[in-house]
């Protein structure tokens, strides 16, 4: 029997506080115990907007491995409380090396690209099949189209600039394809026309939004676990308080989980218009109840299998970050073996 998968605690009640009692999570509101958890099948705990966490709560975790998070209502990551650093320091000062080769850097970031941009198209690909309108149909295989020209151009890309470059022109090709995806129906009423953020000004990119505040923790948490650096990444450069690995980590991930995610959502009428709110300034923001479904149908994704394609075997879609992160490890400690990244097979 295959083990079973621990789950992320999320708490957004504002004034919640939570604690542990023996060997069980406690949630409490006002006083009035709302939730408890076994502490056992925790991975993890998320506190969103105004959360509290109790001293003997936080030195357990840390202690046994646990981390916990707060990020603000609109999904933005404020900070993480970890345990002791795993790994050892041999892997992060060949990571800082590696970071420093051009030769490594550049295979590594290419790879992450094509990846990134292989599994955008594939997500293209497969969702297509379900658009009824032959114009969005013709939309969405125009940009499949485009996105295998630049893949062809990153095989022979040999500056960074470049392998940049090309993943930004095919992230803006990629979006401006996505609402194609959207059943005509929704989209009129999402005013959804490509990427925007910090902040987002309609409920796709909200959406958007939060889902990639939450792939990025679990991504942090992924190369913390194999005793990485967050913070030294390859594609995303340097800079303080940044953490480029885990955004390295999480851009082949992007569509395989928070994309399908969204998309899924909004054509199924998971989320409505009451379920955002708008704050001064014309930013768009999941509501409490909004933050609700997005967490359930989160978890329901992360818990399904897919077949690892180097693996050979069936693997949680929340485990793949783990799975690379390691491919990631062996790639920087290794001469000969570069980055093998995970390509989405639609």
């Amino acid at each position: 029997m295959p083990p079973v998968m621990l789950k992320t605690l999320f708490v957004q009640r504002d004034g919640a506080v939570v604690r542990i009692q023996q060997d069980t999570v406690l949630v409490t509101v006002e006083g009035e115990k709302v939730l408890r958890v076994p502490f056992h099948m925790i991975e993890s705990i998320v506190g969103i907007g105004r959360v509290s966490f109790t001293s003997p709560l936080l030195e357990r975790c840390a202690a046994e491995g646990r981390s916990v998070v707060r990020m603000t209502r609109g999904g933005r990551f404020l900070y993480r409380i970890e345990g002791r650093l795993s790994g050892n320091v041999l892997l992060r000062a060949a990571q800082h090396e590696a970071s420093r080769s051009p030769d490594k850097s550049l295979a590594i970031m290419r790879a992450i690209v094509a990846a990134k941009v292989h599994n955008q198209r594939q997500l293209l690909l497969k969702a297509s099949r379900d658009v009824a309108e032959r114009a969005d149909r013709d939309a969405v295989r125009s940009a499949v189209d485009d996105l295998a020209r630049e893949l062809r151009k990153l095989r022979s890309a040999t500056d960074p600039d470049e392998v940049r470059g090309i993943e930004g022109v095919s992230a803006r090709r990629y979006f401006a394809a996505l609402r194609h995806l959207l059943a005509p129906s929704v989209r009129q009423d999402l005013a959804f026309d490509g990427r925007n953020r910090r902040p987002p000004r309609d409920p796709v990119n909200a959406v958007l939004s939060f889902l990639y505040a939450m792939l990025m923790r679990d991504a942090e948490s992924a190369l913390l676990g194999v005793g990485l650096d967050p913070q030294v990444g390859f594609l995303h450069t340097l800079r303080p308080g940044r953490p480029s690995l885990a955004l390295d980590l999480m851009e082949e991930m992007r569509p395989v989980l928070a994309d399908r995610v969204m998309l899924s959502m909004f054509n199924r009428r998971q989320l409505q218009q009451a379920d955002f709110e708008t704050l001064p300034g014309g930013a768009i923001e999941l509501g409490e109840a909004g933050r609700k479904t997005v967490f359930a149908e989160w978890d329901r994704r992360r818990e399904r299998e897919i077949e690892h394609p180097l693996l050979r075997q069936p693997v949680p879609y929340g485990r793949l970050l783990d799975i690379q992160a390691r491919m990631l490890a062996r790639a920087i400690r290794s001469q000969d073996l570069g980055y093998t990244p995970f390509l989405y097979r639609g």
